[in-house]
């Protein structure tokens, strides 16, 4: 985006984890910035319903974050996560390892 030295209103649609991040970008370019999500706030809720998944953060995510300075508090409050564990139907599991030991943390 281009700087005009206008300062805009900005609605980002959407607070999952490309929302919250162009969120931030506008912030830090000095626009005001609302977010818009359907979902409610799960810190507030008494019981949440529905998948719980790992979130890894990969190097690609690691190069966004640094953008806007939050690579270092992210990648802190994570823990390694050097590869996953596949399940068969028959019971057997299998260790695949993500890439590099430092390239890959779950949050």
């Amino acid at each position: 985006m281009e700087d005009s030295g206008a300062k805009r209103k900005i609605g980002v649609i959407g607070g999952g984890l490309v929302g919250a991040l162009n969120a931030i970008y506008f912030a830090k370019e000095g626009h005001e910035v609302a977010v818009y999500e359907s979902r409610p706030d799960i810190r507030h809720e008494e019981r949440v319903v529905g998948r719980s998944i790992n979130l890894a953060l990969s190097e690609r995510g690691r190069k966004a974050l640094r953008a806007v300075g939050l690579e270092d508090e992210v990648v802190n409050s994570g823990i390694p996560m050097l590869g996953r564990m596949l399940h068969s139907h028959s019971g057997q599991t299998t260790v695949v390892p993500y890439g590099k030991s430092h390239q890959v943390r779950s949050l």
